[in-house]
């Protein structure tokens, strides 16, 4: 199964939750969710997306079903949505195959894995794309194969070399769904003038990016941690470790989530600066067990200098990551006990305020 279209039950929590989980930082305190693709909110209605160059607005109708959108490439950012009935029989299904893949200690059924995927093709609905095309080529490319599903390309507008467009069909394809969501579909046709209109070119060199100034959302998340497994490295783990140093931060993170992966060599730095203060730094891969995935987190580990351990989830710590951890990455802060003594980080952060953080945490548990 190509890694595109691999849902997990922790991806697809993210979508029941009612909202598409990769639409970079444009997020409400409703869904504080996973942060993905380079784009910022320049204001309280619109979304800034940098990789593209491109701003645009997302009508209510959109919003309310869970509409969002997925940076493919450099040129594309394909935008669909799920209907909560249908993300919710996917996850149930998705939760179920979760629990089997992890009693078999990451191997994956075939015939499971392609029943969840036959689902997912025929319950995700596709809206359209925004295209960002040399003008040297915009017209092949428009031809070809790849998009001539859709009958209506509209140029959207132009800026330097580049040319563009929002591609789409004016009827979306509502086979398979209930009545109550055929409905919202209905609405979400209505408003896809408004969406295209919305949509503005930007330079991408005047884009003032935000991911400096942003800080990770702080939020309530209780329990205390406990597991026995392996890490990525293939090092036998549990959380006995907890008891040698006054405070373990555990990043929770995934081999999809880009920013996740960025803050990577910060976090290393991390790791041994704050060991002075009894303080240790460790990861969960939240997208393991998984032998595709194992493999993944591995190299991108090696490639960005990551010492310290990652951990593989065993049964129960699975079980408490799909229950409580909304997106990645999360980092939350454990005592000697596994007890989580701190509310968690929710976003990447700076390794200053990470530091700020553990000194908070490291204060109250005196």
């Amino acid at each position: 199964m190509k890694r595109r279209f691999l849902m997990t039950g922790f991806l697809i929590a993210a979508l029941a939750l009612g909202g598409c989980s990769n639409l970079g930082s444009k997020t409400s305190d409703k869904n504080k969710s996973a942060q993905t693709q380079s784009s910022n909110k320049e204001s309280s209605d619109e979304t800034v997306v940098q990789d593209l160059g491109v701003k645009f607005k997302l009508p209510t109708s959109w919003e309310k079903i869970g509409a969002g959108g997925a940076v493919l490439d450099e040129s594309e950012m394909s935008f669909s949505f799920m209907c909560p009935d249908d993300a919710k029989e996917l996850g149930e299904l998705s939760k179920k195959m979760d629990e089997k893949k992890v009693s078999n200690n990451g191997k994956i059924d075939k015939a499971d894995e392609e029943k969840l995927m036959n689902l997912y093709m025929e319950k995700i609905k596709d809206i359209g794309s925004i295209l960002k095309l040399n003008k040297n080529d915009a017209e092949k490319v428009l031809k070809s194969d790849k998009y001539s599903k859709y009958s209506k390309k509209d140029k959207v507008g132009e800026l330097n070399n580049y040319v563009y467009y929002f591609v789409y069909n004016e009827k979306i394809n509502d086979s398979n769904l209930s009545d109550a969501s055929k409905a919202e579909v209905k609405k979400i046709e209505k408003s896809i003038n408004e969406f295209k209109d919305s949509i503005k070119p930007i330079d991408p060199s005047k884009i003032k990016s935000n991911t400096k100034d942003e800080k990770a959302s702080e939020e309530s998340i209780n329990g205390t941690i406990s597991f026995k497994s392996k890490t990525i490295q293939g090092k036998n783990i549990d959380s006995s470790i907890f008891k040698d140093n006054k405070l373990t931060m555990i990043n929770i993170w995934g081999t999809s989530c880009m920013p996740c992966i960025d803050e990577m060599p910060e976090l290393q730095k991390l790791s041994k600066e704050v060991k002075s203060k009894g303080v240790n730094v460790i990861g969960v891969v939240a997208d393991t067990p998984d032998e595709d995935n194992e493999a993944l987190a591995k190299s991108i580990l090696d490639k960005k200098g990551v010492k310290f351990d990652n951990v593989i989830p065993d049964k129960d710590l699975h079980e408490w990551i799909l229950k409580n951890v909304k997106g990645t990455p999360t980092t939350i802060f454990v005592d000697k006990d596994g007890k989580i003594v701190s509310t968690a980080l929710v976003g990447t952060a700076s390794k200053a305020e990470y530091n700020a953080k553990i000194d908070e945490v490291l204060k109250s548990i005196k």
